[in-house]
């Protein structure tokens, strides 16, 4: 089921991909934050959005937004795709779908196949984000949920296809206010 604008944020527990230690909703209380959930952490796709994610988090969050990326992969290809980068934010994992579950997010066949002719994947491959071993279900489809200090979904975002994510521009404004 959808979450809705103006709920509260559902409580969850994952467990970040490069320490191990688990990660809470109240952990970011009195921020606000990006919850972004991606589909597997070999997904180019998914790649590509971390990687912009990365290059605009020192400006997000000196306006007090926190950024917690969240795969349904297991720890270790998850540390294996990112443990060496120098992402500025946490990238957790979910194999049991606990969280993936409470936040609603989910699966279209339609949604994935469109990625094979989206320019948006053209431009990952291009860009050197190429395809991994697959862990999951392919059909996930990527969520975005803006949180405010309180703990209320300000924004909330399902995509129609694996090629989408709530704006950067969004989330800039969400972080500007």
């Amino acid at each position: 089921m959808r979450l809705q604008t103006g709920q509260s944020a559902p409580d969850f527990e994952v467990t970040d991909s490069r320490s191990g230690a688990p990660i809470r909703l109240a952990d970011f209380c009195g921020s606000k934050l990006l919850i972004s959930f991606h589909r597997y952490a070999a997904c180019p796709l998914c790649n590509l959005h971390i990687q912009e994610l990365a290059k605009s988090y020192a400006n997000l969050a000196s306006q007090n937004l926190k950024v917690l990326a969240i795969f349904r992969s297991t720890a270790e290809r998850t540390f294996d795709q990112y443990g060496s980068r120098n992402v500025p934010f946490p990238i957790a994992v979910d194999p049991t779908l606990q969280a993936y579950q409470a936040y609603g997010i989910e699966y279209s066949t339609p949604g994935m196949l469109v990625s094979l002719i989206h320019p948006r994947a053209m431009w990952a491959f291009f860009t050197g984000h190429m395809p991994g071993e697959m862990d999951g279900d392919i059909r996930t489809l990527p969520a975005d949920f803006l949180v405010s200090e309180d703990g209320q979904l300000e924004q909330v975002y399902y995509s129609s296809n694996i090629t989408q994510h709530l704006s950067l521009s969004n989330i800039r404004e969400f972080a500007k206010r």
